[in-house]
């Protein structure tokens, strides 16, 4: 029984260094994989090809926010509550136009289907003119560096040594969409990296992820606001 017991205790602790030492060696990050993987998405979200003729804009719009879920098809990140309140402080700022506002997110117990023309009907019957959808993926990469290996083999040192590496990308896109014709206005995408360096046991790759969401949100809306000021002067 002791035997066996011993043989537990060092199969639990190979298992327990094993998955705190994390991936050996970087595989990288690649923007084109995760803007692939929004467009993947994109070809279904959006049944319909917009009209190539945009209609005349409305003189007061109403902006409806949108965010699609992203908790599948690897997209590493959901939108947090925290998102929800930064999207929805910086649209009471963008210029609409004189008497244009924005009503804020479309009620998600409203919602129908998950299509483009089913968002556009919900968003219809609450007097939403113009419609702003926010799309995003992420990637984690955690690899580990010499310290690791001279290190890790203890479990203290996988707590104490800086030998494991997470670094995060995270892309963003926004497109405006007229509701009543489903013409695309525009869009625009941007992109940001985390890099966080500490021992296997104590990074949290989550939090990583986390920072480079929030910077990509950040410059997202920076660039989104230069197209509506854009846009408010070509009307």
């Amino acid at each position: 029984m002791k035997g066996i017991r011993k043989t537990r205790c060092a199969f639990s602790l190979c298992s327990t260094l094993v998955a705190l030492s994390g991936c050996a060696s970087s595989q990288g990050l690649s923007p084109d994989a995760l803007y692939g993987t929004i467009r993947q998405e994109e070809s279904r979200f959006f049944d319909n090809a917009a009209p190539t003729d945009v209609q005349a804009q409305p003189q007061a719009p109403r902006l409806g926010l949108y965010l699609k879920p992203t908790g599948f098809l690897h997209r590493e990140f959901e939108w947090t509550g925290r998102d929800r309140d930064t999207i929805h402080a910086w649209s009471l700022q963008i210029p609409l136009g004189a008497g244009g506002k924005s009503t804020g997110f479309l009620t998600l117990s409203s919602l129908k289907g998950d299509t483009l023309r089913e968002l556009r009907a919900t968003a219809a019957r609450y007097g939403v003119d113009w419609l702003l959808i926010f799309d995003g993926a992420a990637a984690v990469d955690r690899y580990n560096n010499y310290k690791a290996g001279l290190l890790y083999w203890t479990i203290i040192g996988a707590y104490m040594a800086d030998g494991t590496h997470s670094d995060a990308l995270c892309v963003l896109k926004a497109s405006l969409w007229d509701v009543r014709t489903g013409a695309r206005y525009f869009e625009e995408q941007a992109e940001a990296k985390s890099e966080e360096v500490g021992p296997a046991a104590l990074l949290d790759d989550t939090a990583v992820l986390d920072t480079a969401k929030r910077k990509a949100l950040e410059d997202l809306m920076r660039r989104l606001e230069a197209q509506f000021r854009r846009f408010k002067l070509g009307r």
